[in-house]
């Protein structure tokens, strides 16, 4: 009942501080994933319990999912996190979802060297005179809010608002403003939406095999066989031919367009340059697998995929879809984890560059600017370039393109571009000197 991975939680008898959050999850998504995160590290917390409510009361006059498939959901959302659980403590309990009595059926369990704290968002929290016996919740659990949510109570007036309810020990958290909400995740999904990277895959997969949410399609997810595609040969024509159908699926029109263009310039630069050809074709097919988010699908997709701790956080406050490149590559490694790691570092790469460019990741590089539908600017005197200088030179003739332009631009530059392109021009007075 309380949840397989800590119900053993505090039986050695040391202390151990458990988050508890509660909730719909109508659908469980990427924001109630990054709150408990932020919340776990924040107070320094050894374990959180998602609890999906049983029969909520502040939602009678709503239409929610089954208890059992919202359970299912949240399993399948915090399976690959060793510090989240789910208790189905409210799911198989009878009759209404009341807070207290799941802290108490918890104290019950759990020794007291386990020290609760029930984690809310601000929405709720300012509604706390509401529920039943606030005071005797303030005495089972400390309570830690999410603030920060767009929209959300002023930090004083949600203090005063949940002090005045019952003497509780508050601990309020600014989170990240990720603009996510089951809500709208419902009407899209509804409208025959796909809510990629707002849901985790394992549980947007679950919704269209089951046809939650009134989708009128069932989601297959691509599966390569061995009829189809050799799964160990991802530089097989049968893996190109089955990521590129994928990629259609995946991207509007024209990405699409330019995805084969790059992958055609590829080619023929790996071919000048005896870069290896089928590298070349499979990078620039593959390089804008995650393009086209908007700045929180961005942000999203970062939490989906563990990344928040691994990139600067200023480029996913402000300049986030510059990063369509690193969670392709990320992502991509993960469902086909056979594909060679200087093909990955290439998708990464081929934004912002770096300053140890390899010559695969030069060709993608210079591929996504020359490819055949880009008509704008000096491109054409790089296209003239080809095979009548050196890759290397071709790659810091492109990257002086793109820093130029996005300077008349007037663009915001990702903080490694600077790094980057001194770097570059002292390895290019370098080679000159030789």
């Amino acid at each position: 009942m309380i949840g397989e991975r800590f119900k053993a939680l505090g039986s050695d008898g040391a202390d151990v501080r458990l988050g508890l959050m509660g909730g719909t999850f109508d659908p469980i998504h990427v924001g109630h994933l990054r709150v408990a995160e932020e919340m776990r590290l924040a107070l320094e917390l050894d374990a959180v319990l998602f609890i999906p409510a049983g029969n909520p009361v502040f939602k009678k006059d709503q239409k929610v999912t089954d208890a059992r498939i919202r359970l299912e959901m949240c399993r399948r959302a915090v399976q690959d996190n060793p510090h989240f659980d789910v208790s189905p403590i409210e799911v198989e309990r009878d009759g209404d979802t009341f807070t207290v009595d799941t802290l108490r059926e918890l104290r019950d369990h759990f020794p007291p060297n386990v020290r609760f704290f029930f984690i809310v968002g601000s929405d709720s929290a300012i509604t706390v005179g509401k529920w039943r016996e606030a005071a005797e919740i303030a005495k089972l659990a400390s309570l830690a809010v999410a603030a920060g949510r767009p929209g959300s109570a002023d930090e004083d007036e949600l203090r005063e608002a949940i002090m005045a309810a019952a003497p509780f020990d508050l601990h309020i958290v600014r989170v990240s403003p990720l603009k996510v909400a089951s809500r709208e995740l419902r009407a899209e999904l509804a409208a025959g939406g796909q809510c990629r990277y707002l849901i985790p895959e394992c549980v947007r997969s679950y919704i269209f095999e089951h046809g939650l949410y009134d989708t009128d399609r069932i989601h297959v997810p691509p599966v390569c066989v061995e009829t189809e595609c050799d799964a160990s040969d991802v530089l097989s024509k049968a893996f190109f031919k089955a990521r590129k159908a994928e990629l259609e699926q995946r991207v509007g029109a024209k990405r699409y367009a330019h995805s084969l263009g790059v992958s055609e310039a590829c080619v023929d630069l790996a071919k000048t340059y005896g870069v290896d050809v089928k590298k070349a074709r499979l990078a620039g097919l593959l390089h804008d697998w995650d393009k086209g988010m908007d700045d929180d699908q961005a942000r999203a997709r970062v939490v989906e995929l563990d990344m928040v701790d691994e990139v600067d956080p200023w480029v996913v406050e402000y300049m986030p879809r510059v990063l369509h490149g690193y969670t392709a590559a990320r992502a991509l490694g993960r469902e086909f984890p056979q594909i060679p790691g200087d093909v990955l570092q290439a998708i990464d790469r081929h934004t912002t560059a770096a300053e140890d460019m390899s010559e695969l990741d030069m060709v993608l590089y210079i591929a996504d600017a020359i490819e055949p539908g880009r008509q704008f600017g000096r491109i054409d005197e790089l296209r003239a370039a080809v095979g009548t200088v050196s890759l290397e030179e071709l790659y810091y003739q492109t990257y002086e393109y793109w820093t130029f332009l996005l300077f008349e631009r007037r663009k915001t530059l990702h903080p490694d571009t600077m790094r980057i392109w001194n770097a570059n021009v002292l390895r290019r007075q370098g080679n000159k000197k030789k």
